[in-house]
C-alpha cells in the first residue's frame, strides 16, 4: 500500500479517534481572530483582578481588588458597550418563558451573558424576544461556535459593568457580565 495512503488512514483513525475521546467535540481549538482593543483591555483587566484576587493575603485585601477592576473597566468601556467583540458561545437556551438566554465566552472563564430568568431581567431587558431577528439569526447557532457580537452591557457601581455571580470569588474568578446583545453573527 503507498504511504500517502497509509498516512491518510492513519489520520483519519486517529482524527476519530479523537472525536469518541472527545465526545465528538474538536481537540483543536478554534483559530485565535483579532479582538477590538476595548475587549482587549476588558480582557487584560479582568484577568489581572484574577491574579491579584487570587495573591491576596487576606479577605480584605481581596475585596479592594474589585474597586480596583471596577476602576480598570470603567477606563476601558466608557460608553459601557461593545461593538464587534469575538467569542464562542458557551450557552444558548431559553428560559421558561421561551426567550433566548446566551452566553459567550470572551476570555477563559470570563463570559458576556443575558440573564438566564425573568425575575433577575427585570429593569435590564436582556431576554433575548423569540419574535426578534436576533432571536431567529441565533436558532441557527449552537455550543461553541465562534461569534462577533456587539452589545450594551449594563451598568454598576460595584463593578463599573453589571456581573451577576453570587459571592465575591465567583465574580473574580469566573465572571459573568450583563449584557442586552444586539446583534451576533456566527464566523
Amino acid at each position: 500500500m503507498n504511504i500517502a495512503i497509509k498516512a491518510t488512514i492513519g489520520c483519519g483513525i486517529g482524527a476519530l479517534l479523537i472525536a469518541a475521546m472527545t465526545g465528538g467535540k474538536s481537540a483543536v481549538p478554534p483559530p485565535r481572530l483579532p479582538i477590538p482593543p476595548d475587549q482587549a483591555g476588558f480582557n487584560s483587566a479582568v484577568a489581572a483582578a484574577r491574579v491579584s484576587f487570587r495573591a491576596a493575603a487576606n479577605e480584605l485585601a481581596a475585596g479592594g481588588v474589585r474597586s480596583s477592576r471596577q476602576q480598570a473597566i470603567c477606563r476601558v468601556l466608557q460608553d459601557k458597550s461593545a461593538s464587534g467583540w469575538v467569542g464562542t458561545i458557551s450557552q444558548l437556551s431559553s428560559n421558561g418563558d421561551g426567550k433566548g438566554v446566551l452566553s459567550i465566552e470572551v476570555a477563559p472563564d470570563v463570559h458576556v451573558s443575558t440573564w438566564n430568568n425573568a425575575l433577575s431581567d427585570i429593569g435590564s431587558q436582556t431576554l433575548i424576544d423569540p419574535g426578534s431577528s436576533l432571536f431567529k439569526d441565533l436558532a441557527s447557532m449552537k455550543r461553541g461556535d465562534v461569534v462577533r457580537f456587539s452589545g450594551r452591557f449594563g451598568s454598576s457601581d460595584v463593578d463599573c459593568v453589571r456581573e451577576h455571580s453570587v459571592t465575591l470569588a465567583g465574580s473574580m474568578t469566573d465572571p459573568s457580565f450583563i449584557m442586552r446583545f444586539s446583534s451576533v453573527n456566527k464566523l
